[in-house]
């Protein structure tokens, strides 16, 4: 069921849904205003009923209201209502996702305190201002939850702080499988086109023609070898011509770097370890179709990207990457969320 209503949230929650002929307006960033495709239209709130009787209402079938856009949330009317309460709401919200046993309550509970934090104003397309520390501090509490780690956690990362840090540290220790809580930290310890120092995404040398590619799980095995090539040649490998002899079948890679200039690589993957590079990397065309999987050559594409982007703009909605990657000795070495995990966490005892 909770896997069932991540995937909801990620369908509805940020309610990417195509609208035709519709002029593209950002949010007024007023509070108690939606952010729709078009512009932003005033939430009818509930004067009425009492904050306890909204609250209650988060058990129902309720659903996200459809926005237009995959970074705007569709919360509900009743949401709003009880955030009209503003820090009134906060305790009630916690004590009722502690003692509802319906998971529509409980993260009906969670958008809303995240909701509460950002003062019920939509600011922006990729920027959220959230205000309310007290709200952040809820969530906190209800992430020790494993069940909803996740969820809340990304809903922070949309307005990093670094006060979060030691929080979400202790939250990694807990569970080392948090996809989201792995892919969060980037949002706080990135910038964006620069090097750092943290544990991943390092710069790729221009002068290397040759990456080698592995895999880290509870060993390291090699999934194949990038070769960079030229982009005629590369051209023909995507049209299958005969000219072209090339071991395996490979494909091409297509790096874009600074000033948009491209490199093309082609990729060979390694024949002898097909059956542990299919457990991870095979997709069906249902897993392709729900963006649940994606193929080594898509994943190999981002990462030669993030290795000068660092951090892409949709870092801000996207929590879902089960893979990472760093570089090391000429080799592009791929983690599995429980070795990116251990990554972090030594990466964080290691800046004590």
């Amino acid at each position: 069921m909770t896997k069932t209503f991540l995937y909801t949230i990620i369908i509805f929650l940020f309610c990417f849904h195509s609208l035709a002929q519709v002029t593209d307006v950002g949010p007024n960033g007023k509070p108690n205003y939606r952010a729709v495709t078009g512009g932003s239209v005033k939430v009818n709130i509930d004067k009425v009923s009492s904050l306890a009787t909204l609250i209650n209402k988060l058990d129902s079938n309720w659903e996200f209201v459809e926005t237009g856009k995959m970074y705007w949330i569709g919360y509900t009317d009743d949401m709003y209502s009880i955030a009209a309460y503003k820090d009134s709401a906060i305790e009630p919200l916690v004590e009722h996702f502690q003692s509802t046993k319906s998971e529509n309550g409980k993260y009906g509970a969670i958008c809303t305190l995240h909701l509460i934090g950002i003062e019920s104003s939509i600011a922006g397309r990729f920027i959220e201002k959230f205000k309310n520390k007290n709200a952040r501090e809820a969530l906190f509490r209800l992430a020790k939850d494993k069940k909803y780690t996740g969820v809340i956690v990304s809903l922070l990362a949309r307005d990093p702080w670094k006060t979060d840090l030691p929080s979400l540290i202790e939250l990694l220790r807990q569970d080392n499988h948090c996809v989201e809580l792995v892919n969060a930290l980037f949002r706080y310890t990135t910038i964006p086109n620069e090097e750092n120092d943290i544990p991943f995404r390092q710069s790729i040398s221009q002068s290397l023609d040759t990456i080698n590619v592995l895999m880290r799980d509870s060993s390291v095995f090699q999934v194949g070898i990038l070769i960079k090539t030229s982009e005629p040649e590369a051209k023909e490998i995507e049209r299958g011509s005969p000219m072209v002899t090339v071991n395996n079948k490979p494909r091409v890679i297509v790096q874009t770097d600074y000033g948009a200039t491209g490199k093309y690589w082609k990729f060979i993957i390694n024949e002898r370890e097909t059956q542990k590079i299919d457990f991870y990397f095979k997709c069906s065309q249902k897993e392709l179709n729900e963006y649940n999987c994606k193929p080594i050559e898509d994943l190999l594409y981002e990462f030669l990207s993030l290795s000068w982007e660092k951090i892409s703009q949709f870092s801000y909605v996207n929590y879902w990457d089960g893979f990472q990657h760093y570089f090391e000795n000429n080799n592009l070495i791929i983690c599995t969320i429980e070795q990116s995990a251990k990554r972090w966490l030594e990466y964080f005892n290691n800046k004590k």
